[in-house]
């Protein structure tokens, strides 16, 4: 159950700093959207820093659980590399009102990486996400089905392209015309690598 207790929180703090922002986002608002008390809140978690923590794992967690499960499949390289970007850009439009606070919680991220001052979270969630792609694009060389290339180049390149489909969704927010802009995307990407 407080497992349960703890989701919701989370939940209702998604709604609360993707209308408000991570900074103006209070405990107290994400009580009253949760419909508890404030004192429940700090019974789960101790500053806002904490939910954006729980916020940032329980989103990505799912995404590699997806990837994990995908990567164990009998696909070819390049059906996996193809499901892997069409199920990424699927869970990122999934994420609703967390995408928006997926980008906050990504610059600061990255403002506390690049200031030696950051939690490195996402850091390894990247890296152990170019690691999968990179085995996939090896595979793939080896089968004959990709181009020869450098592993790390393209992985990196990949979680760029995702990253800049995700920036473009919010900016489009039609999801009839975004469905066509992710297709041919991806398509446009598995071009460039394959044989």
């Amino acid at each position: 159950m407080s497992g349960n207790k703890e989701q919701q929180i989370i939940e209702a703090a998604i709604r609360v700093f993707a209308r408000k922002g991570l900074e103006k986002g209070r405990i107290a608002d994400i009580a009253v959207d949760a419909g508890i008390g404030k004192g429940t809140v700090y019974e789960y978690f101790r500053s806002k820093e904490e939910i954006f923590t729980a916020i940032e794992s329980s989103v990505m967690q799912e995404m590699m659980n997806q990837l994990a499960g995908l990567v164990g499949s009998d696909l070819s390289p390049r059906n996996k590399l193809e499901a892997l970007l069409e199920q990424g850009m699927d869970a990122m439009i999934g994420m609703g009102d967390a995408i928006l606070i997926m980008t906050e919680l990504w610059a600061q991220a990255a403002r506390g990486l690049w200031h030696d001052s950051g939690d490195t979270f996402l850091e390894e969630v990247y890296e152990e996400f170019r690691v999968i792609v990179k085995e996939i694009l090896r595979a793939g060389v080896e089968a004959g089905q990709f181009r020869e290339m450098s592993y790390e180049g393209v992985a990196t390149l990949l979680l760029a392209f995702m990253d800049g489909l995700a920036w473009q969704y919010m900016l489009i927010r039609d999801h009839e015309k975004f469905e066509n802009v992710k297709k041919e995307a991806i398509r446009s990407f598995m071009r460039g690598i394959n044989k």
